[in-house]
């Protein structure tokens, strides 16, 4: 069992005390990989926690490097991984690892787990009148949300709303997301069993009144042209439900990596096993004699993708990889890296490109290569354009980031073409059958 560690000792606990109470038929050991963590995981590791072995590295590897520097060493039949944000239930790794077992798992070389959101949520539903900003920005736009707030906790970064939003807007905390007219999104509670409190800080075009509803309830409050709080009262009792974060993992036909029910409201849907494309790193057995005939994870992916390489390259072998939906574990989402941070961005833009470049069809890889930096062109010229109109400063970060990407991926390029070098027992056009249309 290994978990790879970086500044996690807020994570640490929880995770490692839910491996402690796992029911399983037969024993196993826990290791952790720490990447020089410089908070106190250490200390919590030596202190509450000896029987766990611990490896150190000198420096941050990644999620790649972390694991492989255990790896490397495992000798057991099976590698289990998982992240130290990550809480499993208490039957997690004996199912996890029983489809090794069952008759025809003689290439199944992966057994990915079902992968939860930690908290529960209040699925509530926006409704307001719309209008569209006029110029280059023809977005039918809702009202502009700063932050959420639950029993005085900001919890902002906890929501899910990526199908009503637009994504987030500015840096720091000048951060704001603009909503569509109407929709759902998905409010992280406290299971205290309410009432809750809820405060948002929002603005509009215009004065206009926002509705709000959930199963049981609803409330009509104001927003306006400048920031304002408004608040409202959660009543006890109300029902909460259990979001997907991962059943497996896909890939787009662009490259893009995709969780597979991703913020899908649990409603069992998922409670199949299926053959999916890429395991999901969070929560996996791997067998081992596969994972060491493919090399591991590829380090210089650092982190992101890695997980959705390795399945390439598993599948390319002639492996198979498995969803186990009783394999259930609760995940805190982007704990380590914060989504949208330039650190997420960077890995996974130049990781996509490096992914499809090492294993996908010649064609496809260089179409995904090409079209990146003529879409940096067009990003920046927009940007200079827009800030012209404005007469301001134009927001420069964004394609400098860019830039970065493809200084990365150029340095990269040429070690990835020779690791697309090697024999397949599957050709990469059928394995891109496996690649699905955006939803």
């Amino acid at each position: 069992m290994v978990v790879v560690n970086w500044n996690g000792e807020r994570w640490l606990g929880p995770c490692l005390a839910a491996l402690a109470r796992q029911r399983a038929r037969f024993s196993f050991d826990v290791w952790v990989v720490d990447n020089a963590s410089s908070d106190g995981s250490l200390a919590l590791l030596a202190r509450d926690h000896p029987q766990v072995r611990v490896l150190r590295n000198a420096d941050n590897r990644g999620f790649a490097g972390g694991n492989n520097t255990a790896l490397r060493e495992v000798t057991t039949p099976y590698a289990v991984l998982l992240n130290n944000d990550a809480v499993p239930e208490p039957d997690w790794l004996e199912r996890l690892l029983a489809p090794f077992d069952a008759p025809g798992a003689q290439r199944l070389a992966a057994v990915t787990s079902k992968v939860v959101f930690a908290p529960r949520f209040l699925r509530l539903r926006l409704a307001v009148d719309g209008f569209v900003p006029g110029g280059a920005d023809r977005r039918q736009l809702g009202v502009r949300i700063a932050s959420v707030a639950v029993d005085g906790e900001d919890v902002t970064a906890g929501v899910l709303w990526e199908r009503l939003t637009y994504g987030p807007e500015g840096t720091g905390a000048g951060r704001t997301w603009w909503t569509r007219p109407a929709g759902e999104l998905l409010l992280p509670l406290p299971e205290h069993g309410g009432p809750w409190s809820v405060a948002v800080r929002w603005s509009a075009e215009r004065a206009k009144d926002v509705g709000l509803s959930w199963d049981g309830g609803r409330v009509a409050l104001p927003v306006t042209s400048t920031m304002t709080t408004a608040s409202w009262t959660v009543p006890a009792g109300t029902a909460l439900v259990d979001v997907v974060n991962n059943a497996g993992s896909v890939v787009l036909t662009a490259g893009y990596g995709a969780d597979r029910g991703y913020q899908d409201v649990d409603a069992g849907q998922y409670d199949a096993p299926a053959d999916v494309f890429a395991l999901c790193g969070c929560a996996v057995a791997l067998r081992t004699d596969a994972g060491r005939a493919a090399g591991w994870f590829d380090e210089d992916f650092f982190l992101y993708y890695e997980d959705t390489d390795l399945s390439w390259r598993l599948r390319a072998a002639g492996w198979s990889i498995r969803y186990e939906p009783t394999a259930v574990v609760r995940h805190v989402h982007s704990a380590t890296s914060v989504e949208w941070s330039p650190t997420f961005v960077f890995h996974t833009d130049r990781n996509r490109l490096l992914m499809l470049v090492k294993n996908a069809t010649a064609g496809r890889a260089a179409r995904e290569v090409a079209r990146y930096p003529l879409t940096t062109g067009s990003i920046a010229l927009r940007t200079v354009r827009t800030a012209a109109r404005a007469r301001s400063r134009p927001a420069v970060r964004p394609t400098l980031l860019r830039l970065r990407v493809l200084a990365s991926l150029l340095r990269l390029l040429p070690t990835m073409l020779r690791r697309r070098t090697g024999r397949r027992a599957v050709p990469r056009r059928e394995l891109e059958r496996w690649l699905v249309s955006a939803r």
